[in-house]
This record gives structure tokens, sequence and C-alpha cells, in this order.
């Protein structure tokens, strides 16, 4: 593990997933130099950029794959996306169960509520705002017509309409001859990167506005364009570096600026990237991809208020885009104002019928608003849609679990890690669940798929506790218990249900101090809310 960088709050470290084999970067929290309030925060905005980032597709964006605390030590990792290896992602419910006295406390009532919180709070990639990667600003890649001497073949234009006409392999050979036999001329070569970008060939893109820049080192718009290559392959110092080259020679270019925006958002630099977009929206103030960005932005920073303006001003450019609808039914819906949100996901649902994602948002807006029946009917749509969507198998099997539904809730689950295994809050529900319907051995076998993901999964292991708890397997109990309060020593659920372990081992003393360490902790918990 090497150090990338330090600063007054955190330090960002570079090391490797053993378990997937990927290099990441993990951005911790110093736990002396932070307030309590500011761990808060920061673990919220890394759920936030963790599910944002879900919806992100793009080979070598970066994604946040996991986060999360232990002990004092809060911390976020993030990857670059790699579709043949995408990370799983992480969750963490808050549910706990608690032991009683001396028996298990098994009221399913308590598994199903705990189960529907979860849906409400953490879900996948539920409440979130849709994050497409628009270019800054609409724009042709393909250079103007050069006039050639009359009998001679026009290969640079026969390039261009190929281009145009979406014949890229076609395109890109008639550009080869135009480099070739018509002087070398750098709109053939910006031609032939602006096409390789289109066939997935970036590397070789980058290699060909790089030829055209030193023939046209004074062009800001291919300084724009390198940039856009080089945000595609996460090389993103050298896409500040271009970006801030075409601004030198055009300060009032707003795709320049609103590039810089989007390239400051993705290295979590918010409040730099919002001026960037300001920037650029003073320009040009009519680009609905730009205020769109401002709103994803915001809405990272939990601005809502503000998030839900910006977004309010691209819909007034361009109403009839869907995805735009959608994205504001998800502010709303951060908001807790679900009943405004669900007409927003139906209009969404009106310009755009076959999109499993919006019918995902609505049943998503029927839970909250507890219309269970329809928000299953919602689920199946996009299930119909999109059978290997697994946030919808999760959530619909938590509205299930509610309903009391309990076999076709744990079905629902089972399909939703059919389709995504490292769904760590899937496996953690569908172990409560069959815990609380007494199949303790399948429980025990769901809470260890979730600690295989995460082996500081608190409520894992707590709940697995009790599990070999309910077996009689009291010492095996334990030891899964002294795992919970290890990571979680603020966690009084966790004490008390080593306290009665300990007890039924005949361990009476420690017994009585993990019950005075629980009343300790609650009176702390009390004094805070008042």
């Amino acid at each position: 593990m090497d150090l990338l960088s330090r600063d007054r709050q955190t330090v960002t470290l570079q090391a490797l997933d053993h378990h997937r084999g990927l290099p990441v970067t993990v951005r911790v929290l110093r736990p002396h130099e932070a307030t309590e309030r500011e761990r808060e925060e920061f673990l919220q905005d890394a759920e936030l950029a963790m599910s944002l980032s879900s919806r992100v597709n793009e080979p070598g964006s970066i994604r946040v794959t996991d986060y999360g605390q232990d002990g004092p030590v809060a911390f976020l990792v993030k990857t670059e996306f790699d579709p043949a290896r995408q990370p799983a992602r992480q969750f963490r419910p808050h549910m706990t169960v608690r032991v009683g006295s001396d028996l298990l406390w098994s009221e399913a009532e308590a598994t199903v509520q705990a189960a529907a919180e979860v849906g409400e709070e953490e879900g996948v990639a539920e409440d979130e705002v849709s994050t497409e990667r628009y270019p800054a600003l609409p724009r042709r890649a393909v250079p103007q017509r050069q006039t050639t001497p009359t009998g001679v073949r026009d290969w640079l234009a026969e390039a261009n309409a190929l281009y145009e006409q979406q014949r890229y392999e076609e395109a890109l050979a008639a550009y080869e001859v135009a480099i070739r036999s018509q002087g070398n001329p750098v709109e053939a070569w910006t031609g032939k990167g602006a096409t390789l970008m289109l066939l997935g060939r970036p590397e070789e893109a980058l290699a060909a506005y790089d030829y055209a820049l030193r023939l046209r080192p004074d062009d800001p718009e291919l300084w724009n364009s390198r940039a856009s290559v080089l945000h595609e392959l996460g090389r993103y110092d050298e896409e500040m570096y271009c970006y801030d080259q075409a601004l030198a020679l055009d300060p009032n270019s707003a795709f320049a600026w609103s590039g810089r925006g989007m390239a400051l958002a993705e290295q979590n630099r918010p409040e730099e990237a919002l001026l960037a977009f300001d920037r650029a929206l003073v320009l040009d103030p009519n680009q609905s991809v730009i205020w769109q960005a401002m709103s994803d932005t915001l809405y990272s920073l939990q601005r809502y208020e503000e998030a839900l303006i910006a977004i309010d001003r691209a819909l007034e450019l361009e109403s009839q885009r869907a995805s735009l609808w959608d994205i504001k039914g998800n502010i709303l819906r951060r908001l807790k104002q679900p009943d405004k949100a669900l007409p927003l996901h139906e209009r969404a649902l009106q310009l755009e019928p076959r999109n499993a994602l919006y019918y995902f948002d609505k049943a998503n807006d029927l839970r909250d608003l507890r219309r269970y029946a329809e928000a299953l009917a919602a689920y199946d749509e996009a299930l119909e849609l999109d059978p290997t969507l697994a946030g919808a198998w999760y959530n619909r099997g938590n509205v299930l679990a509610a309903l009391r539904m309990y076999e076709d809730a744990l079905e629902s689950y089972t399909q939703a890690l059919r389709y995504d295994d490292g769904l760590i809050s899937a496996w953690y529900n569908k172990g409560s669940l069959l815990h609380e319907l007494g199949r303790y051995e399948e429980a025990l076998e769901a809470f260890d798929r979730a600690l295989a993901l995460d082996a500081h999964y608190i409520a894992a292991w707590n709940n697995k506790g009790l599990s070999l708890f309910a077996l009689g397997r009291l010492e095996e109990a334990l030891a899964a218990l002294d795992q919970a309060t290890a990571f979680a020593p603020e966690e009084p659920d966790a004490w008390h249900n080593k306290a009665v372990v300990l007890e039924r081992l005949g361990r009476s003393e420690e017994a009585r101090s993990c019950q005075e360490w629980v009343r300790s902790l609650e009176q702390q918990a009390a004094l805070r809310k008042t």
C-alpha cells in the first residue's frame, strides 16, 4: 500500500484488492483530525458517490466500489471500471436483531420492518440521480471539407460523408488515404481521431489527436478533443492540462469550461466543478447537458434544492428528454417527496415506455408511499423489460417481506443474487429472513456469504451470532459477537447479545460488564439527542 497524498482530514493510498485482483485507491478520513459530524458527512458522501457511479458504465471511468467504517476510521474505495470485472456493490443496512434476556427475540415483525427500512435507506441505485455522461457541448467531431483540385478524388470529403453515415470502418480507411494522398491535412487526423473513438479505440485516437496538435498546436478545439479522449482513459491530470491549454487559447470556450467541470467532478472536487459549470453557463446558458451536470454535482453535495433548480433549467431547454424527468423525480424522492416524484417518473415512462430503470424508480416511489401492491406491479414491469436488474429483484424482496410474503421474498432475494452475487445487502436480508423463519443453518450460509464480501460487516457478525446461539453453538456465537463488538464498540445491541451468550456460558461477571457498557452507551446516546 503506497501513500498518494495527505491533507488535514484525509489520507489517500494506492492498494490492491486481493479479493478481486484489482488496483484500488483508498481514501481514509483521519480519525483524530475529523469531528463526528465530518465523519458522518464523509460516509454520506461516499454512499452517494457509490450509488451515482453505479450507473456509469464507460470503460475507464472511476467507480466507488466500497465504503464504510472500521472502528473510528471511515474510508471509501474507488477503482477504474472494467466491464469484464465489475466490482461488487457494497451496502450497509442498519438492521440488527437483539436477543431477549435469555432467548432469541424472534418476532418476525422486527425483521420485516428492518428489511423495509433497508430498502428505503439503502437499496440498489434506487434513490440516486441517473448520471449519464454527456459531452459538455454537442458538436461535430468531423472537420470541414477542404477544397481539392478538379479531377482529383477528395478522400477527405468522402471520409467525412462516411462518418456522417456512421460507416466508421470505411470512414477510417478513407481518412488514412486522405492522410497519405492529400498532404497530411490536420482535418484528416482529427477525423481519424473522432472515428477511432467511436470504434472504441481510445489509445489510437489519442495518437491521432497528438499528431494533429503537432500540426496545429494553437487550435483550442483540438485540445478539447484530446481532453475528451483522456477522460475516457481515466487520465484526469492530463485531461485537466488539455482544458487549461484550450482556455489559454480561448478563455471563452464553453466546451472547455464544462469539460473541466466534469473532470473536476470525477476527481471529487465538486466545489471547483461548480465554479467551472458557472463559467460555462455564463458563456452559453442554453446547454441542458451543463445544467444537468451542475444538478448532479449539487446533488452529490446534498444541496438538493439547488439541484432541483438546475434540473428545472435543463428541462426548460429540453423537455422531451426522459432522463431529465427521471432525475428530477429522484431528487424529489431524496427530499422525501415521493408523491411529487411519482408523476415525474410516469412522465419519463410516457416518453420512454420501454425503459426498465424508469419503472424501477416509479416502483421505489410507490414503495415509499407504502402502496406495496402497485410497487410490486411496477417492479415486475421493470423485470419484464430487464430480468437481470438485480436492484429491482432486491427491492421487490423487501416489499414482499413487508407484506409478510416470506417465501416469495426469499425467492426474490435469490434472483437478485443470481444477477449480482456481490449484492451484500441481499445476502444479509436473506439471512435475516431465514433466521426469523427458524432456518438457522441456511441463515448462517447467507451471513457467511455477506461476510466473505465484507469481513467488517458488523450487522452480519451480530446476526450470525444469533443464528449460532439458536443452534446451541454458544462458543461460536460468542466468537461472532466478539467480531461485531470489536468492529463496532459503540453498538449496544451487539454488546447486549454478547452479554446474553456469556450468561448462558456461566460467565456472569463478564456478562454484567457487558451490560454496564450497554447502559453507558445508551446514556451517551440519550445525551446526544438532548
